[in-house]
């Protein structure tokens, strides 16, 4: 089986709340926008199977994975996609970093892996070791009677954890997660994700103030030594997000005991091939991870089903349906989910198809 077509298509994905409000470390410490852009890679062969990829940065990125394709089509005609580690080998060689359009190009691969053989993406990772992972909800308002009301809204559709959007100021930080904590019923986590954007200094202000709660830390500084030290300085639990990487820093950070929960993102590390070996890693480790993307439509949704449905359940974490955070369509079916939980579809690959009709015509091909 060879390679002989790489489509791709750039797709908006307007943000299913409007404008959504983040922190960052500008003066401004905050910005908004409204739409998620993302990059599907479509994979045909010879062989007349096709298979589908799609990655998606958090943020307003217009170009996505495109400036990476030219190279990787360069490398990638003619090889077959089901030799995973080749796949990965050429990507790597023909072009440094672009993580981003190697997960894209990396999922299709596993999506036509999955059909040749007939069998789902999950039994090719190992089989299912979690039947219906853990969702949580990003909980993005700031005022009080809005928190309560989407706290509600998700705890009625079965979920349980609540990620808060801090650090855009450490006053308005404690406050926050001291009514959410307080909202919390028993049984479910609240946790707050500063995203790398608290200096030091804010950081250890906000830990020391809430340190009496039940509440996890996420990505509190942008370097690692920031957060090491954060850790030294608390007693509550840590995530690490934006530190996972690459398999050394996954390494670093299992043997400084700096986190409590990894968060794999398969287009941060460059796709599901890399994302499932730092994974396997950190569970081996016995360290819990939440297996995830960064943001995306249904087939990076597919794609997080069968990570996560692969992953053992004592130490999943939690994972999130990410085509839930949008208006529009990137493929179909989604994965289902249910009370709180997100399932994998049983067909042979993702299990999903690209939503043609939404995506409309390529912005590139090659052949």
């Amino acid at each position: 089986m060879k390679i002989t077509k790489i489509g791709v298509f750039l797709k908006g994905l307007p943000y299913c709340g409007g404008g959504l409000a983040v922190g960052d470390r500008t003066a401004e410490r905050a910005r908004t926008f409204d739409t998620f852009n993302s990059t599907v890679v479509v994979i045909d062969t010879d062989a007349g199977i096709s298979g589908c990829g799609e990655s998606c940065p958090w943020g307003d990125s217009n170009l996505g994975a495109l400036p990476a394709m030219p190279g990787l089509a360069n490398a990638l005609l003619g090889k077959d996609p089901r030799e995973l580690h080749k796949i990965e080998r050429a990507m790597d060689a023909a072009i440094e970093g672009y993580s981003y359009a190697k997960s894209a190009v990396d999922m299709a691969c596993w999506d036509i892996l999955g059909k040749s053989t007939g069998v789902p993406v999950h039994m090719l990772l190992g089989g299912k070791l979690c039947d219906g992972a853990p969702l949580y909800r990003c909980v993005m308002e700031q005022e009080h009677d809005k928190i309560l009301a989407e706290m509600e809204q998700y705890r009625a559709a079965g979920y349980k954890y609540f990620k808060l959007r801090v650090g855009i100021e450490p006053e308005s930080d404690i406050e926050l997660i001291r009514f959410a904590a307080a909202a919390a019923k028993p049984g479910e986590v609240v946790y707050a994700d500063a995203n790398c954007r608290w200096t030091l200094h804010d950081a250890l202000k906000v830990v020391r103030a809430v340190d009496d709660l039940d509440v996890m830390i996420e990505q509190p500084c942008l370097t690692y030594e920031e957060c090491l030290h954060v850790r030294s300085r608390t007693n509550l639990s840590m995530k690490l997000d934006e530190l996972v990487t690459d398999q050394s820093m996954a390494e670093r950070l299992t043997r400084d005991l700096i986190a409590d929960v990894a968060c794999v993102k398969m287009s941060r590390i460059g796709g599901l091939t890399k994302a499932r070996r730092i994974r396997d890693y950190f569970v081996d480790h016995g360290l819990k991870v939440v297996t995830e993307c960064m943001m995306g439509g249904e087939i990076v949704s597919a794609a997080v089903s069968h990570f996560a449905a692969s992953t053992l359940a004592e130490l999943l974490f939690n994972t999130t349906d990410l085509h839930a955070y949008s208006t529009e369509s990137t493929g179909t079916p989604p994965p289902p989910t249910s009370n709180g939980r997100l399932y994998c579809n049983d067909t042979p690959g993702l299990g999903v198809e690209p939503d043609f009709e939404s995506l409309g015509d390529p912005v590139a091909v090659y052949k």
